[in-house]
């Protein structure tokens, strides 16, 4: 999976700060997930970016064709 948040936020004009103040969620977990260095989502998270942007989980979360290929062949 790769994580798009940082290409919805350039899109929409949103800087990390500004949704991290606006949303309660850390600038850290921000910064993770907009450099690939998360392993996993909370629901939870997910939900409130989401609620914020105004968008799909489709939009911040792409399945990445390489690691598609790879489970398949797994």
């Amino acid at each position: 999976m790769k994580v798009m948040l940082n290409q919805l936020l350039d899109q929409k004009g949103i800087s990390q700060n500004k949704i991290a103040k606006d949303t309660g969620i850390s600038t850290t977990t921000l910064r993770n997930l907009n450099h690939n260095r998360t392993t996993r989502i909370n629901f939870d998270l997910l939900d409130k970016i989401c609620t914020y942007l105004d968008c799909g989980v489709e939009d911040i979360l792409c399945v990445e064709k390489n690691a598609e290929s790879h489970i398949m062949n797994a």
